[in-house]
């Protein structure tokens, strides 16, 4: 064998990255695999440089025998899927940066990895450079996992960030990210929490050995945090996060993606801007945090490489797909805890008439749901006086539920103004 061969399908900014990266730091990688690893073909939808790369076809560059591992790089359901399924099937073995396609298919994906003896490294498919997928997979293989919990999307934590240090609405923390190259022209993926929610799923899939899917995750955007709920958290002491978190208890697995209020003196608190961090919880280790950045061309660039240069390892020494990359059992179910059934203390806001008795009427619907108060707050409004006035509540731990069935009730009483908000506490 005189060297790895790659096939790169999609040359936009990561595939960019990739080659960057491959060319700089040739002779490192191939003191690391032993053997030099060379881009052998590119496909992608324009021609690229040097054009003698350049194969307009994917399924060309899949049937050339030379190849040894093709590099998905072009995002999307399709034609990303088949590119995978297409390449595991012709005896190749695959990187991807695709968490859409993972989260979807992971079933698919690594039924037929194993049954035709290849690998899928992913590593760029969660929280970008940091090494999350190897450290969970393999540096925290003795554990058993307890919890995950994570900041895993670059965007919305950009946007909060900006929100916070800034004092400024979100719509104006999205201009400033869109013009940052943080946030797509169409940014409702992240926004909404699906991004991050196809993250925590790999996650999960990874630490049960069970594919999790992404409907069975409890998810919320950020589009409702405004600026006045950033600045009250901050006078209880909590700054605005959007977490992604799965935590197996004896009942069964709970997932959720939501904004949370999370302390100021825990470690999430200072993830800013781009960066992401995952805590993970094993019954030997305890906690673990991975931290760094999770966006950005050379972050995603470096995680992809990294795979490539544990697989052509493997390729080299003709022990790759001898034994599977994860553990997965489709035949393992985990049950999953409806949202309606998990416990937590809550940040409320309610807007309502400035007459007395407002506190006690709100308070008393609360108590009938069983949602006990820990703290009060009450102040003049910031903007209109037609909103109301502003009524900040923290609860105890409470049951999801109930909660939500308590402000069904408050919202739907005269002294109120506006539908009320509720967001998790993280402690």
């Amino acid at each position: 064998m005189k060297s790895i061969k790659i096939g790169l399908v999609g040359y936009g900014t990561v595939g960019k990255g990739v080659v960057k990266i491959l060319e700089q730091n040739r002779r490192l990688i191939e003191s690391r695999v032993g053997y030099p690893v060379e881009i052998a073909g590119i496909c992608d939808v324009r021609p690229v440089e040097p054009i003698s790369l350049y194969v307009p076809r994917y399924q060309d560059l899949i049937a050339n025998p030379a190849i040894d591992i093709v590099v998905e790089l072009i995002g999307g359901y399709e034609p990303a899927r088949t590119v995978i399924l297409s390449s595991l099937k012709a005896g190749k073995n695959v990187v991807t940066a695709n968490k859409a396609v993972l989260a979807k298919y992971w079933n698919e994906v690594f039924t037929t990895a194993r049954a035709r003896k290849k690998l899928v490294y992913f590593e760029a498919s969660v929280a970008g450079a940091i090494p999350v997928i190897q450290g969970l997979n393999e540096g925290l293989a003795a554990n058993r996992i307890e919890k995950i919990s994570g900041i895993l999307n670059g965007t919305t934590n950009y946007i909060l960030t900006e929100m916070t240090k800034k004092s400024i609405d979100f719509s104006v923390a999205l201009k400033q990210a869109q013009k940052a190259g943080f946030a797509e022209s169409d940014p409702s993926f992240d926004l909404e929490g699906i991004d991050t929610a196809n993250k925590l799923a790999i996650l999960s899939s990874l630490a049960w050995g069970s594919w999790i899917k992404v409907p069975q995750i409890y998810t919320r955007g950020i589009t409702a945090v405004t600026k006045e709920d950033v600045y009250f958290a901050a006078k209880f002491g909590y700054v605005i996060k959007l977490i992604g978190q799965a935590h197996r208890g004896p009942r069964g697995l709970s997932l959720s993606v939501q904004p949370c209020l999370v302390p100021k003196r825990h470690a999430f608190a200072a993830v800013e801007k781009e960066y992401n961090a995952v805590e993970i919880h094993g019954d030997a280790v305890g906690d673990v945090m991975f931290y760094g950045k999770g966006a950005g061309q050379m972050p995603a660039a470096s995680a992809v490489v990294s795979d490539i240069i544990f697989l052509a390892r493997q390729v080299a020494n003709g022990t790759a797909g001898q034994v599977p990359y994860i553990t997965y059992d489709p035949s393992q179910k985990i049950n999953i805890i409806a949202p309606n059934k998990t416990e937590g203390a809550h940040y409320l806001r309610f807007h309502a008439v400035d007459k007395p008795g407002v506190l006690s009427k709100i308070a008393g619907v609360l108590g009938k749901h069983a949602v006990s108060i820990a703290r009060v707050y009450q102040e003049e409004p910031h903007n209109s006086s037609k909103r109301g006035v502003p009524v900040i509540m923290l609860t105890h731990s409470t049951n999801h539920g109930d909660l939500l069935k308590a402000l069904k009730a408050i919202d739907a009483l005269p002294i109120v103004k506006s539908k009320s908000i509720q967001f998790k506490i993280e402690d």
